[in-house]
This record gives C-alpha cells, structure tokens and sequence, in this order.
C-alpha cells in the first residue's frame, strides 16, 4: 500500500488531506460540543449550514470537468482557510457571537467540500497507474480517518487547553498546508510538461453545464445495481446523519459523560476505519456482494448494540466496530464504481453520486434536534438499523453473482 507514496504528486496530496482531516476535525468537534452546551436545537440548524451544500456537488462536479481540477482544489482550500482564519479572529473579539460565526465557518465549509470531493476523485486518478489506484485509495482513506480520529481525540481537551479562537485558526493551518500541497502537484505537473487534458478532451468539457449534468447521470444511471438501492442509501444515510447530530447529546445525558467522552466516541469510529480501510484487501477475496451483505448486516447490528449501551468503555467498543464494516463497505463500493465510470465524465458523475448520498442529511438535521421533544436518541439508532437491514436486502437481490478477487471485477461489466 505504502508503495504508492513513492510518487511525489500522490504523495504531496496526501500529506494535505492528512492535515486538513486532522485540523477540520478538531474544529468540528469543538463546534458541535459548544453548540449542544448553548442548545441542542442549534445542532440542528449547524448540521443544515453545513450538508445543504452538498446539494451543490452535481454542480461541482460539472464544474471540475469544465476545469482544471487541482485549481478548484487549490482555491477551495484557499477559500475555506481564509474564512477560518477571520472566524479565528471573530471568536477573540467578539465571544457572544459564537453561533453567527461558527454557522459561516460550517457553511463555507459545506460550500468547499461539496467542489473538492468531486475535483479529488477527478485526480487522485491521474496521480497514480490503474495497478496502483487500489492502493493509493486505501491509503488515502486510512490515513484521513486516522487524521479524524487524533482530532477528534484532541479535539475535547483542545478546546480546554487552546480555547476556541485557537481551534479556528489551527483549522485556517490545516487548509493552507492543503493548498500548499495542492500547488507542489501543479508546480510537479508543470516541469514534467505534461497537460491537464488530452487535446481530445478539450472541446468536451465546454459542454453546457446542463448537458454536462445529463451526461454524468445516464453513467450513474448505468451501474443498474446502484440505481436499484438508491433509495435504501438514502435513507441510511438519513438515519446516520441523525445519530452523527445527536451523538453529542446522547454522550451528555445517556452516557452522562463530557467532551473528552464524546471526542473518544468519534475518535473510535475513525479508528475502526482506519482498521477497516486496511482490511479492505482481505475483503476485495470476496465477491462484493458477500462483502456488501456480511458488514452491512454487521453495521445493523452494531448499531442495534450501541443502542442499549450505558458505559462509555462498551460505547467506544461498539463504534470502533460500526466504523470497521462502514470502511470495508465504503471501500468497495468506492472501487464498483470508480472502475465503470469513464475518466472523462469521472468528475459531473460522482457530483451526482455525492448529491445523492447527502440530499437526505440536511433532512436529517433539520428533524434530529426537533424529535428530541418526542422520541429518545436511541431511536435514530433502531432507524439505522431497519435501513441497513433493508440495503443488505437490495445488495442481495441488485449485486450479481461473480468470480472473487478486485471488488470491481464482478460488477463492473454490469454498470
């Protein structure tokens, strides 16, 4: 895996996202503790700024396939270091504001993942052969969910040690070593020579954006087996998000523990990714759809399990599993389909796939803070369950049969 790092384009990316992970998680778990201190009801109004944006991923993806990627990397960091930076120096001068500033921050935020996600898959691509893609996305994902997983264990005393201004700014930092990064992969592609596009490849991307947007879903639409769970995906991921949003209040007053708690619950989760992330090649033996039922069936489970847990030991237990099986399923359907999608409508398709994985989460937050007045946190958590419970049944009936081996090869001549 760590071969891949040899390559100084792939490598420089990732030592970015390795401290913009590590930096953007720390100022999360500051924001979301802060904001439950204040009212659990401003949870929800932060967790709509923050994934209504990611409504805007299908434009940015055909926006990066009309652009140079790296440079909408490159500003986005740019962009979202700077408005951290200025938050940095809202929260010293002005500490009543809190909410007001801390809702920009989480918006910009939104904004820029919503164009770098797609722009990333659009390169990581081009940094490293096919041979090598495999790994260079296993270790991608391993290292950002290690990156999460120390910010989100320093994250509690951070905010004791450092204060809240302080945690802004170390986020501003993480962006710019991001951008910086970024740059050594422009500065590398331009002594080597090489263009960004193929002169063949030039006229396609001057497409209107909404013939460009036709375009990426008639290719989503062809991987009929993801098109067949997508309202499942749906709504798992509006369940998760819901449990994501009320973990906070859920450590508070279930587990009756503090900040330090509820850092080593998401510290945990990112941990059993990471272990996750590097079991991903033992799964890749199985056919994906063994893969995809047997830890989604796990993921039910274990949500089922930190249901009725009372003790923080037992909690982080049961979510550093959750994460474990969340990575091996992430990892191979990431690999389904970035093996059927063409390399030059790479980019508008998975705006469209990450529009459809976050449209239910700004659902998710606007109803998790308003059902604490009628149903128990637990209850978001047996939501989970049902909906992974029923995508394990859609991955049965959707995913064909196939020979073992890459977690691509059985499914990939049915996209």
């Amino acid at each position: 895996m760590f071969r891949v790092l040899r390559r100084p384009a792939f490598a420089s990316v990732w030592l970015g996202q390795a401290l913009s992970q590590l930096g953007t998680q720390l100022f999360f778990i500051m924001a979301y503790w802060e904001l439950q201190l204040r009212s659990p009801y401003w949870l929800s109004a932060a967790g709509l700024v923050l994934t209504l944006p990611n409504l805007l991923s299908a434009v940015g993806g055909s926006l990066v396939d009309r652009c140079d990627a790296r440079r909408v990397m490159l500003w986005t960091d740019l962009a979202r270091a700077a408005v951290s930076f200025a938050g940095a120096l809202a929260y010293a001068l002005w500490p009543h504001g809190f909410v007001g500033v801390t809702f920009v921050i989480l918006a910009v935020h939104g904004v820029g993942a919503s164009l770098f996600g797609p722009a990333e898959s659009v390169l990581l691509p081009r940094l490293v052969p096919d041979e090598e893609l495999v790994a260079a996305n296993g270790l991608v994902m391993t290292t950002s969910r290690l990156a999460v997983s120390v910010g989100a264990a320093l994250g509690g005393a951070s905010i004791a040690m450092l204060g809240v201004p302080w945690v802004a700014a170390i986020d501003g930092l993480s962006f710019l070593a991001s951008a910086g990064a970024v740059a050594n992969v422009i500065r590398l592609w331009q002594r080597e020579g090489k263009p960004w596009r193929a002169a063949s490849a030039v006229a396609g991307p001057k497409a209107a954006m909404w013939t460009q947007f036709t375009e990426g879903w008639r290719v989503v639409a062809r991987m009929r087996w993801y098109v067949a769970v997508l309202p499942f995906i749906v709504l798992v991921n509006f369940s998760f998000a819901g449990v994501d949003l009320l973990m906070s209040v859920w450590t508070h007053h279930v587990l009756h523990a503090g900040a330090w708690a509820y850092g080593a619950l998401n510290a945990s989760l990112s941990l059993g990714q990471v272990a996750g992330s590097l079991c991903a090649g033992l799964a890749a033996k199985l056919q994906a759809r063994t893969g995809l039922v047997a830890f989604g069936a796990l993921t039910a489970l274990s949500l089922l399990a930190l249901s009725v847990s009372r003790t923080v030991p037992l909690a982080v237990s049961i979510v550093a599993l959750f994460g474990g099986a969340l990575a091996i399923i992430n990892a191979i359907g990431f690999a389904l389909m970035q093996r059927a999608i063409p390399e030059e409508v790479r980019g508008r398709a998975f705006g469209i796939i990450y529009s459809f994985a976050g449209i239910a989460t700004p659902l998710a937050s606007l109803f998790a803070g308003l059902s604490l007045r009628v149903v128990p946190v637990a209850a978001w958590m047996w939501l989970g369950a049902a909906s992974c419970a029923a995508l394990v049944a859609g991955w049965w009936h959707a995913l064909p049969r196939g020979r073992t081996g890459a977690p691509g090869n059985d499914v990939a001549a049915e996209a």
